[in-house]
């Protein structure tokens, strides 16, 4: 009996470290392709960038030349629509340099709560903060961060344009705990897939800010989730632990 019971045990142990190697080996996978597609990103993004911010500006000038002009006017609205799409390709080429530089974090004591203010800055009166049980302090890269929950926000805001959004900070299980929750239609089909790059259910976008802002909570050692809340809408959630504090 005591060798069946040893035999039992080897093989929960086994097991359990063969589960554990193949979480680290898809991890490492994963990383290699975030690599790889970071490298190419950066590289697209730098032979865009300059002939599309000529482009644009010549588009600029061109609408300057034709405003006031009731013959031209048609001609303006073809103008703009070139530097709207300019302005497009402009945000397209920051995403994909964004992407690909997110390899480094710099920490340091810093205000959570000053850091999802400064996240919500682009539409305060339609964001709610709620930060009674935030710590005073927690160890962050405050841009990156900002970053982070500024994406998040903005998702939130184009999912629901007519209501609000509730922005929390927190202290959980000893785990500074940021929720962002819009009152939208709640999370398309797998919520995974959704962190995947260039995954979007976006008519326009590259599907690129989630991934970005799960790599920055990575780098933090902490997690990006999310959900359709029971209540209606969606809820990310960022978990960033005390390690560092």
């Amino acid at each position: 009996l005591p060798r069946v019971l040893a035999l039992c045990a080897l093989a929960l142990l086994l097991g359990r470290w063969v589960r554990h190697h193949d979480r680290v080996t898809a991890r490492h996978a994963h990383d290699r392709r975030l690599a790889a597609l970071g490298e190419m990103s950066a590289v697209l993004a730098h032979e865009i960038r300059n002939p599309l911010a000529s482009l644009k500006g010549h588009a600029q000038l061109l609408v300057e030349s034709l405003q006031g002009s009731p013959a031209g006017a048609r001609d303006r609205a073809k103008a703009e629509r070139v530097v709207d799409e300019a302005v497009r390709l402009e945000r397209l080429t920051n995403d994909l340099l964004e992407f690909a530089r997110t390899g480094r974090i710099e920490r340091a004591p810093c205000d959570p709560r000053a850091v999802l203010t400064a996240a919500a800055a682009r539409a305060p009166e339609r964001v709610t903060i709620v930060a009674d049980a935030a710590p005073a302090t927690w160890s962050l890269d405050a841009g990156r961060m900002t970053q982070v929950l500024a994406n998040l926000i903005g998702n939130a805001l184009e999912a629901a344009p007519d209501a609000p959004v509730t922005a929390t900070v927190a202290v959980d299980a000893g785990a500074l705990v940021y929720r962002i929750r819009d009152r939208g239609p709640g999370l398309p089909g797998d919520v995974g897939r959704l962190l995947e790059p260039f995954h979007t259910t976006r008519v326009k976008g590259v599907g690129l800010g989630l991934t970005v802002a799960q790599r920055l909570v990575e780098l933090h050692g902490g997690t990006l989730a999310g959900r359709t809340h029971p209540d209606g809408g969606a809820e990310f959630t960022a978990t960033i632990p005390a390690g560092g504090r």
